[in-house]
């Protein structure tokens, strides 16, 4: 059994190893930049010291060549030299001077042969040629040099020096004074010469020959190590004199002086008495040779330090620290994702895909499974099985646990691993087998309450169609005024129960979720008109003045749930109505929105009634919520409720604007899609124009918005109409308080008028105020001038059907009633109690069509239309039931029915049904 290992992380924060190693490779660098700078100036230093030395040498082989010139003159004189009598200094024929030479000892006389080119020489060569003997010194040719004759050493003193130096003709050199290089020669063999010849060299001569360009100092130094000829600067200090005092072989090399570089010096033999010429380069001309490279050299050695540390710097900062900080996060969040896995409420293993094998695990999961031996749970066949693709693996522990295993192949350790998660849904299946069992007693009770519903709906519509049906022919009849009072009170108390019990069959349907949208293609405005004049006759039997307004921008045709859309405007139509003692209600629709195919249409209904509470507007929308302070006015209290949330399930808005005292106004705004469609309206002409007249502005610019949609050129009046020209204009009039003064044609728009236009008797055509359709009838009519028109009348009776038709209901009172009503409407009426006796009767006779109940005895309505069908016989069929169901509707039609009529049914109702089926559009 393996636990989850915990990484340990550090306590503190030192420096770490790649940071070490980046500072050391940033010193190697730098130390190889500067042994890469060390070498070029060692080279450009040893090419320094290269170049000095040649000039060196070529400043020392000039000077050889000087002195050699001079030492060899000297010996040439020496050997001009010659034995004969002493005599007076003169010159011969040939221009050769003999200078004679006394020899203190009387021993025989001796002569210099002095040639006029051997003075020409000494004057050339800067020289002065001086005889010493025991007289002292004499000048005998030469130029003047500046060696004062006081200087020169005396005859003991050259004779002393006599013998020092090997050789046949050996030149002495000797320093006259501090400075000065004189070169002597003895004339006499033997251990003490009587005369010497000395060759006085100029010193300023001399110097400037020594010298050389880029040699630093010089000197000429005797056999005694001292100078003879120097310059004046650079100077050696005394540790390196002392240091080139000791150096007797030529040489070149660094002077050191305990242990101090005193810079470099060439050191040549000069003659063969131990003189020697020194070239030494000082410390200080060495490094101003240097100076330029030794700063060039700094100076990058210096940026590539400072680059280097800059580079180390952002190395360190932008990589390094980064990579160390991922790396203490990538600790700390494996510390912590260990720490969550143990500490997880669910159990946690992983297994080697290869055999298995365990390699960690949490405490949970050990304390649920046991431990990893032959007793415990590890060897269930999960582990077996784990890894398997579409298999949910869930196991019970010997504990009776329920657990749940979830899995995913990863890698860990450089293993293919999977990762199994354990859940315990114990707890969960118990929950879900309770919320299962809640469910089911929800559905249950749920299907109770709509069976309850459909139940309590059919078995009051049917009694309820017996009562509406025979006061609907009560009404037919001659009654006097009170006895129609009480039967308009039977009518309307009759109509709110029937009411009641449709909204409460859609709220039943709504909260079940049952309640569907039966999409068609409808016309907003006409919806708009129509449903408002299926309430005009109420409002105008109170006393209220009820419009209606619509936009003439609506789209023609829109795709959506016109009846759903009917009973919300209804809803609020008999609210407010309800709700107004006194004023108006205006019903309004326009289009909001336009985009492409869909629209956004907007409906409103305002009044001026009592006005509805700000605190109650808040709960409005509730079921059985009535406004208080309204108590003369009955209702369920359920419409506004059903209203908002058929709204809603239409993907629409339901709002209210009220205040007490002021009215209330409730707008609707629904989004539909718009169909292609053509014009539903007539066509009308430009001339003559319209003028219309009315009491309330915006129905006369709704007016004349669709009177100039289909063609015609309508404005409103303003002024006299009596000045007009008759056959210039057709007056439209609306509900006007005051005469119109006007003879020419003219449209009266009136709340008592109808679809077809009639003709008063004042010769005008009068029309619904609440159809834009029959004003613009009327408009054309008038612009023909050719339609005949029907004269003002009361009302038209409906002309019989005149139609052979078998009822068929099993509930005796609701039969003769809806007999009564086909024959009302002029059928010839074959009565039958059940399926089986109306299948019997169509095979026997011949029918035009048949109305029958749904809920019978031995054979439902359902049956008798599929076997009719299974007859072949085409006859047509209407459905009559009190489940006022949509589902309901698709059953009847599914079974071979052509339409389908809920009960309770009016005249009204069944002679749409039958024209329709009549005209081949069945419901």
């Amino acid at each position: 059994m393996f636990r989850i290992p915990r990484p340990l992380l550090p306590q503190s924060a030192p420096p770490s190893t790649a940071s070490v190693l980046l500072r050391c490779l940033t010193v190697c660098v730098f130390i190889c930049l500067a042994a890469a700078a060390g070498f070029y100036l060692l080279s450009t230093f040893n090419e320094d010291i290269s170049t000095h030395r040649r000039e060196m040498n070529a400043a020392a082989y000039k000077a050889q060549i000087y002195f050699d010139q001079r030492e060899a003159l000297l010996r040439y004189l020496g050997d001009s030299v010659v034995k004969g009598p002493p005599v007076t200094s003169a010159t011969d024929a040939e221009g050769m001077r003999r200078i004679a030479l006394d020899i203190p000892d009387g021993a025989g006389g001796q002569q210099l042969l002095l040639s006029a080119r051997a003075e020409h020489t000494l004057q050339a060569l800067q020289t002065q040629l001086v005889l010493v003997d025991a007289g002292g010194p004499h000048r005998l040719a030469g130029t003047e040099v500046d060696v004062a004759l006081a200087q020169l050493p005396p005859l003991h003193a050259l004779q002393a020096r006599n013998g020092s130096l090997d050789g046949a003709d050996p030149v002495y050199w000797l320093r006259p004074g501090d400075t000065g290089v004189v070169l002597a020669q003895p004339v006499q063999a033997g251990p003490h010469p009587a005369q010497w010849l000395l060759l006085l060299l100029d010193g300023a001569a001399a110097a400037s020959m020594i010298d050389g360009q880029g040699i630093g100092g010089y000197a000429l130094l005797d056999d005694q190590a001292q100078p003879a000829l120097s310059s004046q600067t650079p100077r050696l200090d005394r540790a390196g004199w002392e240091t080139l005092r000791q150096r007797q072989d030529d040489s070149f090399g660094t002077l050191w002086s305990s242990g101090i570089p005193r810079g470099v010096a060439l050191v040549k033999s000069v003659g063969n008495d131990g003189w020697r010429l020194v070239y030494h380069l000082p410390p200080s001309l060495l490094l101003s040779d240097l100076a330029v490279p030794l700063l060039a050299c700094s100076t990058a050695l210096l940026l590539a330090g400072f680059t280097l540390r800059l580079l180390r710097h952002r190395v360190d900062g932008q990589l390094i620290q980064p990579a160390l900080q991922q790396h203490r996060r990538l600790l700390e969040n494996l510390d912590f994702s260990s720490t969550v896995i143990d500490m997880a409420p669910v159990g946690i293993c992983v297994l080697r895909r290869s055999d298995r094998h365990l390699l960690l695990c949490n405490q949970l999961l050990r304390d649920w499974l046991g431990q990893d031996g032959e007793d415990s749970d590890w060897q269930a066949p999960w582990r077996g099985h784990a890894g398997e693709r579409g298999r949910g693996l869930e196991f019970t522990t010997r504990e009776g646990r329920q657990l749940q295993v979830l899995h995913a192949a990863c890698r860990y350790q450089g293993d293919d691993v999977l990762l199994c998660v354990f859940h315990d849904i114990s707890r969960h299946r118990q929950a879900q087998a309770a919320l299962s069992s809640a469910r089911q007693a929800a559905d249950a009770a749920n299907q109770a309450k709509s069976a309850f519903l459909a139940t309590m709906s059919h078995e009051i519509r049917t009694p309820l169609y017996g009562v509406l049906g025979t006061l609907e022919l009560l009404g037919h009849t001659a009654l006097d005024a009170r006895q129609s009072q009480y039967l308009r009170t039977i009518e309307s108390s009759s109509s709110v129960l029937l009411q009641l019990i449709s909204d409460v069959l859609d709220v039943s349907k709504i909260e079940s979720g049952q309640l569907s949208l039966e999409p068609s293609s409808f016309s907003p405005r006409e919806l708009t008109e129509s449903v408002l004049r299926s309430f005009a006759a109420s409002a105008t039997r109170k006393g209220l003045q009820i419009l209606v307004c619509t936009d003439p921008r609506l789209p023609t045709r829109v795709l959506g749930d016109a009846d759903r859309i009917r009973q919300v405007l209804g809803n609020l139509l008999s609210n407010a109505i309800k709700f107004t003692e006194h004023g108006r209600v205006v019903l309004r629709v326009r289009q909001v929105e336009r985009e492409a195919e869909s629209s956004v249409l907007a409906w409103q209904v305002t009044d001026t009634g009592v006005g509805i509470a700000a605190e109650e507007q808040a709960r409005l929308f509730e079921p059985f919520r009535q406004v208080r302070g309204a108590a003369s006015a009955q209702g369920t209290g359920l419409g506004l409720s059903i209203s908002d949330r058929l709204v809603r399930l239409m993907s629409g808005e339901l709002q209210v604007v009220s205040e007490p005292g002021l009215g209330s106004s409730f707008s609707v705004r629904l989004p539909l899609p718009v169909l292609a469609a053509a014009e539903d309206g007539p066509t009308l002409k430009q001339e003559p124009p319209i003028l219309v007249r009315g009491r309330d502005r915006e129905l006369v610019d709704s007016a004349c918005g669709w009177l100039q949609r289909w063609g015609a050129n309508a404005q409103p009046l303003h002024g006299e109409p009596a000045l007009l020209d008759h056959d210039g204009a057709i007056l439209m009039d609306g509900e006007a308080s005051t005469p119109l003064p006007w003879k020419g044609p003219r449209v009266v728009a009136s709340i008592d008028g109808g679809d077809q236009p009639i003709v008063a008797p004042d010769g005008s055509l009068v029309v619904s105020l609440h159809g834009m359709t029959a004003i613009g009838n009327a408009v054309a009519n008038l612009q023909q001038r050719g339609a005949a028109l029907p004269e003002a009348a009361g009302a038209v009776p409906l002309m019989p059907l005149g139609m052979r038709v078998l009822a068929v209901e099993d509930n005796p009172i609701n039969r003769v009633i809806l007999a009564e009503q086909l024959r009302t409407l002029g059928c010839d009426v074959e009565l039958a109690q059940d399926g089986m006796e109306a299948l019997q009767l169509c095979r026997e006779h011949s029918f035009d069509l048949v109305v029958t109940d749904i809920n019978m005895p031995r054979m439902d309505g359902h049956a008798f239309a599929r076997q009719l069908r299974d007859d072949g016989n085409p006859l047509p069929v209407i459905g009559a039931t009190a489940n006022a169901t949509a589902e309901e509707r698709e059953r009847c039609l599914a079974s071979g029915m052509r339409g389908y009529l809920s009960k309770p049914i009016d005249i009204a109702r069944l002679r749409k049904a039958i024209t329709a089926l009549r005209q081949g559009n069945p419901a």
